[in-house]
């Protein structure tokens, strides 16, 4: 209820101060009134301490009318000014080339002036036209726009580019007066910018387009991209680009996080974006926005490759980035003053022996810190960063080039098929050999068989498909058309698929139906899942989670461990098997769900009959490679089992 002095009311037991806000200081707070809480329930108090509000609201109110009606930008400011009208003419540049009509209009040197008389009044009309056909030409070209640019800029002349100047500077709402000695230096800059720029224009006319065409360096050490230039700005700026510069990267990067959820990203993204943001905050800081700068973005590029690759696992389980980094630092010291690699090394309360510590030292990949890097580089591309901000983006230039990437990759190998020999070995154990009829579910004598463990490797064999393709098949994802039992590989509302082109329809290789597999989808109950015994693990809650750290074992267990080989390498073999029985590669491609080609091959490719995929598949013949028996050889079964 009101009492009787002026802004002063009550709620309940509790006295607040309310007041309707001057219009200086509502455009300012973006607010028509304030409701504060007094905390009080005496009056007495309660009016002292609306009376000293009422006279704070008054000061405000009065520096803000005495204040300078303008102010002078700030450099940060200038320098998108500079920036904006270095690439406002590359970006004209780049469409007048690509509206050339004529060719490459300018593309060769200056055409020389035509052979004319001395005399002008000996020349005729098509002397005279082509004379000035000649001087529109000279003039329009972009080598004499480049030279009369630089010499500008060698003595500092600026009626040129005062009007471009002042055209910039109003489109970024920035006033500034022509007789200021700012503003003149400010054109000078501009001269030698807009020289620079032209300059790059003559060459590209030439074809010549190369890493150093940039804004000139001078631009970054006048108009320098710190915190404190930041900070000043943040009081030019309106109200949504202040707030956004006074967040922390931390709540900036979780609201980014959750419109990507919104726009529909898969689980395993979304772990990455938090992954990424939690590297961020451990390895640079969780900083304000407005103290975020490039060389932030070039420290966090360069941690994240120190950081292990097996980081949230085994040794460096419930740890931080940072201490996952010391770890490692601290086994690699280890590796170096061990005497070979069957020494047992201990660090802190783990044992290991200098080979598995090296496995275990290997640091984060540049593709794998790419991921993390774009995830950044997105967020200062997205909606939630102010449209005038986002050309100060700290992560800009910190992905690593493709160049970098394929020779780290060529260094450290990649996945490789595996060898016969190596499918021998994996399919002569127990699992495979263990019973009458492999399809069955017991071991004669022995443990019981877990369906997971015999089809999934061999449906990935003789299939092509993904880990997660293969842990999450049911019964439904079988059908017959024109006579031939495939595997139908479709997107649902449980299951993503990792492209457009996953999207297909795989026939069964024969020799899976020679071992039971159609037998064994038949047993089961209506859409129902295959291998029920799978449950989503690990960070991404993938199906396949379990059956890649089942495979790992059971390779070491056989000899077979090697970094460049896993469950994908099945995969690979059908790959590899395919195209050395001579199927084309735009076929093989169909099966396995991978893009290939252009509009052909994307589109008609995709009309191919399954009588044909079939006669495909059916090449692949690794049958000679299986260890195992026939589904109807009636030998005694072994007793060995892997479970």
């Amino acid at each position: 209820m009101p009492t009787r002095h002026l802004h002063l009311t009550r709620r309940g037991a509790v006295y607040y101060f309310r007041a309707r806000l001057p219009r200086t200081l509502a455009h300012v707070l973006g607010q028509a009134s304030l409701a504060v809480s007094l905390r009080t329930k005496e009056a007495a108090p309660a009016r002292r301490m609306a009376r000293r509000c009422s006279a704070a609201l008054d000061r405000l109110e009065a520096m803000l009318l005495n204040a300078p009606s303008k102010f002078p930008p700030s450099k940060l400011q200038l320098r998108l000014v500079l920036e904006a009208m270095f690439n406002r003419i590359l970006s004209e540049g780049e469409a007048k080339r690509d509206n050339d009509m004529e060719g490459g209009r300018y593309s060769a040197n200056r055409k020389a002036a035509p052979n004319l008389p001395e005399d002008e009044s000996e020349w005729t009309d098509e002397q005279y036209a082509a004379f000035w056909n000649w001087v529109d030409y000279h003039e329009e070209h972009p080598e004499t726009e480049a030279e009369f640019r630089e010499v500008d800029a060698k003595v500092n002349a600026t009626n040129r580019i005062r009007e471009d100047l002042d055209t910039a500077l109003a489109a970024l709402g920035l006033p500034m007066d022509r007789d200021t000695p700012q503003y003149e230096a400010l054109a000078r800059d501009a001269t030698r910018v807009v020289a620079r720029a032209y300059a790059i224009e003559a060459e590209r006319w030439q074809g010549r387009y190369t890493s150093d065409q940039d804004i000139p360096s001078f631009v970054a050490q006048k108009y320098p991209l710190d915190s404190a230039l930041l900070r000043t700005w943040t009081t030019r700026l309106n109200r949504d680009e202040a707030v956004f510069l006074s967040r922390t990267i931390d709540e900036v990067a979780r609201d980014f996080a959750r419109f990507r959820q919104e726009q529909g990203i898969s689980p395993k993204t979304k772990s990455d974006d938090d992954l990424a943001r939690r590297y961020f905050v451990d390895l640079v800081g969780n900083k304000q926005m407005q103290d975020l700068t490039p060389e932030d973005g070039q420290k966090f590029a360069s941690q994240l490759l120190r950081v292990p690759r097996d980081y949230g696992k085994g040794l460096y389980r419930r740890m931080t980035p940072r201490q996952a980094i010391a770890l490692a630092d601290r086994l690699e010291q280890e590796i170096t003053a061990a005497d070979n690699d069957q020494q047992l090394i201990a660090v802190d309360s783990h044992r290991l022996t200098a080979a598995d510590a090296q496995r275990k030292v290997e640091r984060m990949r540049k593709k794998t810190a790419n991921k993390h890097l774009t995830f950044f580089t997105s967020l200062w591309r997205s909606p939630l960063v102010p449209r005038s901000l986002r050309v100060m983006n700290p992560f800009e230039g910190t992905l690593y080039k493709k160049r970098l990437i394929d020779t780290e990759t060529a260094r450290r190998g990649t996945r490789v098929p595996f060898t016969q020999d190596e499918l021998k070995t994996l399919f002569a154990s127990a699992i495979w050999n263990g019973c009458r009829r492999p399809f069955h579910e017991e071991i004669a004598h022995q443990k019981r068989l877990t369906p997971w463990k015999y089809w999934c490797p061999l449906i990935a064999l003789f299939s092509g498909l993904r880990r997660e393709e293969v842990a999450r098949l049911r019964k439904d994802d079988f059908d017959i058309s024109n006579g031939v039992w495939l595997l139908r590989i479709q997107a649902t509302y449980d299951r993503r698929l990792k492209s457009k082109a996953a999207i297909r329809e795989v026939p069964v290789h024969s020799t899976l139906i020679a071992l039971g597999l159609r037998d064994f989808v038949d047993g089961l109950s209506s859409k129902a899942p295959l291998f029920p015994g799978l449950r989503p693990t690990g960070a991404y809650k993938e199906y396949g989670e379990q059956l890649g750290k089942w495979f790992r074992t059971y390779r070491q267990t056989r000899g077979l461990y090697s970094p460049h080989t896993d469950f994908h390498s099945f995969r690979h073999s059908f790959v590899s098997g395919l195209r050395d029985a001579g199927v084309p590669v735009d076929l093989i491609a169909l099966l396995v769900g991978h893009e290939y080609g252009g509009v052909t091959a994307s589109v008609y490719g995709r009309q191919v009959s399954i009588l044909q995929k079939r006669d495909a598949i059916e090449k692949l013949d690794l049958s000679g490679c299986l260890g195992m028996r026939s589904a109807e050889a009636e030998t005694t079964p072994r007793t060995e089992a892997l479970t």
